[in-house]
């Protein structure tokens, strides 16, 4: 592992550099909010707040055309989107364990091949928290404040620049190939880092000391899942705003040519789980939420060995439904 420092007047030159090169995702300001998008030169927005759209958005789309199909003389070409090598700066601790999660799911036989192609193409930059948001909870959910493995560099804000370690030999490349954007970094700022992500992590646990993956398994089994039903919107944003969710719909678009569609779908909509006979085995609200729970918290965790929150607090930023999301009760 490679440990350098870079100062903040050469953030933007650095970024420009590896623009050549890399298509460059990052936070930048739009309409006052941040968001994760293409970088042409924008101001950076690293400081502020995580996006409330996840930096996944760019490794599983929620519209994307799996491969364009054409008929000439009755039979059928194919052919497959090109993938932009990219890079994604600035993804919080939280969204690299939310790629983990996808990793181990999409990567399972048999892979999912576009996934798989957008991730192997991208270089992942993360930025480890030392300011948690006021919904942050990814040191109960033990995704953060500080990523351990997943990135390519990572980097850990110090005030006049950034710590910036190595971790795969993409980030290695980057730190040789650039040597007059950093210099060594000292014993000094790797103890800052240290104990900004440790002040970090105690001021998320002692907001709310009892929540742990135990902590909502008890709280999916003791809720009244026909109350929180009713009061639920029906909306879907949680599973649409959700880093892991991954669940989704196929359209065929365009007779005799056109495009395969692969479109973001929620759990949480009536019309997902309802068969072509018309019955729903999950025929209330209740009973969808109850699964979208038992999904995160239980399912997940007995399958891939991972919970499926990673405690970015997003759903609970855009729920507007009268219940506590990690209490499961609801609000007076």
């Amino acid at each position: 592992m490679m440990i350098a420092f870079l100062s903040n007047n050469e953030m933007v030159p650095l970024i420009e550099a590896l623009a050549k090169r890399l298509e460059v995702i990052a936070p930048v300001l739009s309409g006052g909010q941040p968001v994760f998008a293409t970088w042409n030169g924008q101001e950076l927005a690293l400081d502020a707040e995580n996006p409330l759209s996840s930096p996944l958005e760019f490794l599983l789309p929620s519209r994307e055309a799996l491969f364009r199909y054409v008929q000439l003389s009755g039979r059928y070409t194919f052919e497959e989107p090109s993938l932009p090598a990219r890079l994604i700066l600035g993804i919080r601790p939280c969204d690299l364990f939310a790629v983990e999660v996808l990793d181990r799911i999409m990567t399972e036989e048999p892979c999912d091949q576009a996934y798989l192609g957008r991730r192997r193409s991208t270089v992942l930059v993360a930025l480890n928290c030392t300011r948690p948001g006021s919904e942050c909870t990814c040191a109960q959910m033990g995704s953060g404040p500080g990523c351990v493995a997943g990135y390519d560099l990572a980097l850990t804000p110090l005030g006049d620049g950034y710590l910036v370690e190595s971790g795969s030999p993409a980030g290695v490349l980057i730190l040789r190939e650039h040597p007059q954007f950093f210099r060594e970094a000292s014993n000094e700022e790797i103890a800052r880092k240290e104990a900004l992500l440790a002040a970090s992590r105690e001021q998320m646990i002692m907001v709310r000391p009892d929540l742990s993956l135990q902590s909502m398994q008890e709280a999916i089994s003791a809720a009244d899942w026909e109350r929180l039903g009713d009061l639920c919107l029906r909306c879907g944003g949680c599973s649409f705003i959700c880093p892991t969710c991954h669940c989704f719909n196929v359209l065929d678009l365009g007779v005799p040519d056109g495009e395969r569609i692969r479109c973001a779908d929620s759990c949480i909509l009536s019309g997902f789980s309802r068969m072509t006979s018309g019955a729903n085995p999950r025929a209330t609200q209740g009973e969808r939420l109850a699964n979208w729970y038992r999904d995160k918290f239980v399912y997940m965790p007995e399958k891939i060995g991972l919970p499926g929150c990673v405690g970015c607090g997003r759903c609970h930023r855009v729920c507007l439904a009268r219940f506590d999301r990690r209490k499961l009760e609801a609000l007076p």
